[in-house]
């Protein structure tokens, strides 16, 4: 007999903790009538004993199964009953654009006696049988017409934004015309306005020859480029040191207008093969030696240093004259100083 009543005992303090380790899974609609398109919420939650762990399921995905898309995950909430039982609720906002009969499927949340425990559980919902329906269409009421696009009010602060952005776009033009109005232009000894850092003719040439002549570009095979840019080395110091249009020129038009500038014969014959040798190679598919490219950068070195020598010369010789003559035009004497003089 006291075993019999020892065996109840242990039977109900069993029964006892079961009951009260109890979980509990549910998930629950509002309505089993579904509209296609509408969304609707299943609500979920998991009900386990204190201080056991829940792995909430993320609902990674956009989708609750082939008829159910996630348009929305709200926030994981975890309260307590009286009981001390940790509840775990999450609504999610679902949609379906299928008709007839849908299905929640079993949705399966995962849960474990303590977080350590490797044992992890699984308890599912039930499955929902929805019924999903088009909207209802009054066919005997009469047609009516479509209703046009309502023109919302402009809010200001829609617009703030572009009147910004045109006030600051005023005001960058107005800043660069009063600059570009009130700026000092720059000007040289002799008045002249200075349009911006001007290299000499005569320097800029002298500098490419050098770099030309460092690169080496002909030892490469390159040498129909080499004599490309030994050519427009010249022509650009030809038109920037006496006027010549000489970039648009062929080499006997060049050779034409160089002509009455009356350089010494050595000095114009350094251009004239210079150039010559280039057209051969460029044009005639000529294969210019290692010494004939070396020579040509030599004597298009020479005739550059050479004819602004001249040049120089030249305008020295110009302005002296000059300085001469205004100098005899001021020594000349007045009308009156000659009736004076009688």
């Amino acid at each position: 007999m006291k075993k019999y009543v020892l065996f109840l005992m242990a039977t109900f303090a069993l029964l006892g903790g079961l009951k009260a380790q109890n979980v509990e899974v549910e998930g629950k609609v509002e309505s089993t009538d579904v509209q296609v398109g509408k969304p609707f919420t299943l609500d979920l939650s998991l009900k386990v004993p204190y201080g056991w762990f829940v792995e909430w399921n993320d609902f990674a995905t956009d989708t609750l199964s082939e008829q159910l898309d996630i348009i929305k995950r709200s926030e994981v909430e975890r309260t307590a009953d009286a009981d001390s039982n940790v509840i775990v609720k999450q609504q999610l906002t679902l949609m379906t654009f299928d008709t007839g009969q849908v299905q929640v499927p079993p949705v399966g949340l995962t849960y474990a006696r303590s977080f350590d425990d490797p044992d992890r559980l699984k308890a599912y919902t039930d499955p929902i049988n929805l019924y999903s329906t088009t909207m209802t269409v009054d066919t005997t009421m009469a047609y009516k017409p479509i209703v046009e696009p309502i023109d919302a009010p402009v809010k200001f602060k829609e617009v703030f934004p572009w009147i910004l952005g045109a006030l600051l776009l005023v005001i960058l033009v107005i800043g660069i015309w009063y600059w570009r109005k009130h700026r000092k232009p720059k000007v040289d000894v002799d008045g002249n306005i200075v349009r911006g850092p001007v290299i000499p003719p005569y320097d800029k040439a002298v500098g490419d020859l050098k770099k030309l002549r460092e690169e080496k570009i002909w030892q490469s095979g390159k040498v129909k480029e080499y004599f490309s840019s030994l050519t427009d080395i010249a022509r650009e110091y030809i038109e920037g040191q006496f006027g010549v249009n000489a970039i648009e020129m062929t080499t006997d038009d060049i050779l034409e207008e160089v002509k009455p500038l009356h350089f010494p014969k050595e000095t114009f014959d350094k251009l004239k093969d210079t150039m010559e040798i280039a057209d051969l190679v460029k044009f005639a598919k000529y294969s210019a030696s290692t010494l004939e490219s070396d020579t040509a950068l030599n004597s298009m070195t020479d005739f550059v240093n050479e004819s602004h020598a001249q040049y120089m010369q030249r305008k020295a010789e110009e302005e002296a004259r000059l300085a001469e003559m205004k100098k005899l035009k001021q020594e000349e004497p007045t009308g009156k100083e000659d009736v004076k003089d009688v």
